[in-house]
C-alpha cells in the first residue's frame, strides 16, 4: 500500500475571517479527492484500487490522503518514485491547463513515450507528462477542476489556491503548485470540437408539443424516437404568431439539418428544422352515419 498526503489550501480575506461555508468546504474536499484519483488511476492503471480520506482540517486548508491499492503487485515496487510520478502528474497537468489559458492547444507534438510539447495560441510551449496531457483532454478531472479551483476561486474574498504534497523521507511538504484568481477563468474544458458529419434532408415529423415562445426548441417525433429541434424557417414562425392551429397528431413535412459534433469523449447531435415545407392535418374520423 502506498499513501501520499496533498494539502490544498485557500487564501484570501474570506478565509481569513473564516467564512468560507462548510457546503463550499465540502464540494472543493470531493473535486479535489476526485482529481486526484483520477490522477492515480492515469498513472497506475484503471485496476488499482484508490481511497481518499480527509486527514483534517487546518486554518484555511483541508488535508487528503490519498491511498492508493495495488492488487496483486509486488509491495518492493512502492517507492518515493512511484508518489512522484502522481505528484508531477498533478503539477504538470494543473499547469497545463494555465499554459492553454482556457482555449485548445495549437499543436501536440510526441517526444516520446512519456514526454509531449503543448504549444498554445501564443505560440508559446511546455513540456509535460503524457499523462498530464490525458488528464486536461478528459471529463471527469475538467470537471473536478471546474469546481475546487475555477469555482472557489470565483466566489468574493479567495484569492488563491497551492497544493502540496508530502513525501516519506522528505524534510518537509513538496509545494506542488499555485493560481492565482485571475487564473482560475483557464479551469475549463480545452479540447477542440471537431465536425463528424452535417447534412440536410427531408423528414415527416409529428408535432408533439409545440412552442410559442421566440427561442425555445420544438418537441418532434420522427415515429422511432423524441428530440427537441430549433425551427429557422422565420415564414413558417410568422404564420404561428399570427394564430395557425395545431391539433394533436398534426405533423410537418419539413427540410431537417442534423449536424453531429465530437469534443473529447462527448457526441453532441444536434437538429434544426431548415423549412417548413408543409402543415399536414391530422387525419378526421368520418362517423359511420
Amino acid at each position: 500500500k502506498m499513501q501520499t498526503k496533498f494539502s490544498l489550501r485557500y487564501s484570501g480575506p474570506a478565509v481569513d475571517s473564516g467564512q468560507m461555508g462548510v457546503y463550499d468546504v465540502a464540494t472543493n474536499m470531493i473535486a479535489f479527492s476526485d482529481f486526484v484519483v483520477s490522477a492515480a488511476r492515469e498513472v497506475y492503471g484503471e485496476k488499482i484500487e484508490t481511497k481518499a480520506d480527509v486527514a483534517g482540517f487546518g486554518h484555511g486548508s483541508f488535508v487528503t490522503d490519498l491511498v492508493v491499492n495495488f492488487g496483486g503487485i509486488a509491495a518492493t515496487l512502492f517507492s518515493s518514485a512511484t508518489a512522484k510520478d502522481l505528484i508531477d502528474t498533478i503539477e504538470h497537468s494543473i499547469n497545463l491547463w494555465k499554459h492553454l489559458g482556457g482555449s485548445p492547444a495549437a499543436e501536440v507534438n510526441r517526444i516520446n513515450d512519456s514526454r509531449v510539447e503543448v504549444t498554445n495560441n501564443n505560440g508559446s510551449v511546455i513540456t509535460v507528462n503524457t499523462q498530464s496531457l490525458h488528464l486536461v483532454m478528459s471529463d471527469k478531472p475538467t470537471e473536478a477542476v471546474g469546481k475546487f479551483i475555477r469555482d472557489a476561486l470565483g466566489k468574493e474574498g479567495v484569492e488563491e489556491i497551492t497544493v502540496d504534497a508530502g513525501i516519506q523521507g522528505s524534510a518537509g511538504p513538496l509545494r506542488i503548485v499555485d493560481v492565482a484568481k485571475s487564473e482560475s477563468q483557464y479551469f475549463v474544458p480545452v479540447v477542440s470540437q471537431e465536425n463528424l458529419f452535417d447534412f440536410e434532408h427531408k423528414v415527416a415529423l409529428i408535432i408533439e408539443a409545440p412552442v410559442f415562445k421566440d427561442g425555445n426548441k420544438w418537441r418532434f417525433s420522427d415515429g422511432s424516437s423524441s428530440f427537441y429541434a430549433d425551427i429557422e424557417d422565420n415564414v413558417f414562425l410568422a404564420r404561428v404568431d399570427a394564430g395557425e392551429a395545431f391539433s394533436k397528431g398534426d405533423s410537418l413535412i419539413v427540410l431537417m439539418r442534423v449536424c453531429q459534433k465530437r469534443q473529447g469523449e462527448k457526441l453532441q447531435t444536434d437538429k434544426v428544422v431548415v423549412e417548413v415545407i408543409e402543415h399536414k392535418r391530422r387525419p378526421s374520423q368520418k362517423g359511420m352515419f
